[in-house]
């Protein structure tokens, strides 16, 4: 009851009542604290300076914050569906339901990009659009998580975005290879690729690998996984994120 006279009151008498209109029908809920929802969808290209503070108002602290929410929420969701299945296997599977490509995709499709505020040079770019918004969702289930809470977000995340655009059963057969994109890339550029092991752990006899992705002798990105596989293709990915190849 509250909720619905939150929801009457917001969309016809509040000064916001076109962007609450806009957000309701993008959640699907009432939400209490508008600025942060704002701050979600407002990109650094054309983020106003805080009074006072030297950090912008824009959205990439709660990217930081719903990136770690999301993965934390992903991965619970992966250890009760395969409860037979190893680390290597959940790390594996994680890493592939919140790649950049994929939760860019996902942004694209649940039309965040519609919402998103950026500075009008970006406006012909698609690629870069579709990057800003797997950020602002990210950006979007942080502002969710202080404004709701982990329980309320775990459920958003499961409904709005787990059940219509990650087939978890699919996504075991799903092959991304961003090491070979990377070889790829380095062959056309003409320079040198090494993943080099940075540091091997032995706890518990279970082995962990850290891998650092080289470009010209130069470290670009690291990876952490039960094995070197896993590993690489987690450094892979984050260098094809700051290459911006994917």
């Amino acid at each position: 009851m509250i909720g619905r006279i939150k929801k009457i009151y917001f969309c016809n008498f509040s000064p916001n009542k076109h962007f609450y209109d806009n957000l309701y029908r993008l959640l699907g809920y009432c939400p209490r604290n508008l600025k942060l929802y704002k701050q979600a969808f407002l990109h650094n290209s054309t983020a106003e300076k805080i009074v006072g503070l030297k950090t912008k108002n824009n959205n990439e602290r709660l990217e930081y914050l719903g990136d770690a929410v999301l993965d934390l929420i992903i991965a619970e969701l992966l250890f009760k569906k395969f409860p037979f299945r190893g680390e290597g296997f959940l790390t594996e599977m994680r890493s592939k339901a919140v790649s950049r490509k994929r939760l860019s995709q996902i942004a694209y499709d649940m039309g965040i990009h519609e919402h998103l505020l950026f500075d009008k040079s970006i406006s012909r770019n698609h690629s870069a659009i579709r990057g800003i918004s797997g950020n602002a969702l990210e950006a979007l289930i942080g502002s969710i998580y202080l404004d709701k809470g982990y329980r309320f977000t775990r459920h958003y995340i499961k409904k709005k975005i787990v059940v219509p655009h990650l087939d978890f059963e699919h996504l075991k057969d799903v092959t991304e290879n961003f090491k070979s994109l990377l070889n790829q890339h380095a062959q056309k550029e003409r320079k040198e690729l090494e993943f080099k092991v940075l540091e091997q752990n032995d706890k518990n006899k279970q082995k962990m690998y850290t891998i650092g992705v080289l470009i010209n002798g130069e470290e670009i990105a690291t990876g952490r996984g039960r094995s070197k596989k896993v590993a690489e293709q987690i450094a892979s990915e984050k260098t094809c994120e700051i290459l911006s190849l994917i």
